[in-house]
């Protein structure tokens, strides 16, 4: 099965490109602070990385060999339904923009799971305080229980 990337609208003014240019989706306070956690938690994955070839997708955490893996996302560019706010200029090429992102998004996790991996979306502001201790542990709780031993022994290469 081919993944059919669509593509964003065409940015609005050349200032507006050289933004957009300029934001790297990697390596974000919110995926730093996800990973450390999962790993004082001793859980061992690999990030950034394509889990399947044939997707045009990286995910911020993988755990190859029991496919699971998880995305942080922006509360902006993904259109968090608690924080998320639509520009006040511009705004119909910003809705056209992050719906973009929003379908895209559904489109990779429909095509991870029919491939049977696990797929976690987990929105930058559950990286705060008590959401992320309760979502690392039940991320070792799923690991252990459905996927059965260790998770912390070994790497995850």
């Amino acid at each position: 099965m081919k993944c059919i990337r669509s593509r964003a609208p065409i940015a609005s003014s050349p200032s507006v490109r050289r933004v957009m240019q300029a934001n790297v989706g990697r390596q974000t306070t919110p995926e730093l602070v996800f990973r450390r956690a999962l790993h004082a938690a001793g859980l061992r994955f690999r990030k950034d990385v394509q889990p399947e070839w044939a997707l045009h997708c990286k995910a911020d955490v993988v755990f190859s060999r029991k496919k699971v893996c998880i995305f942080v996302d922006g509360c902006f560019w993904h259109k968090c339904p608690i924080h998320f706010e639509l520009p006040k200029t511009n705004t119909e090429w910003w809705d056209e923009k992050i719906d973009a992102n929003v379908v895209r998004d559904m489109r990779q996790t429909k095509w991870l799971e029919d491939h049977g991996w696990q797929v976690i979306r987990v929105w930058e502001h559950e990286t705060i305080g008590h959401n992320l201790h309760n979502i690392v542990e039940h991320l070792k709780y799923t690991l252990t229980k459905k996927y059965g031993a260790s998770t912390s022994s070994g790497s995850e290469r």
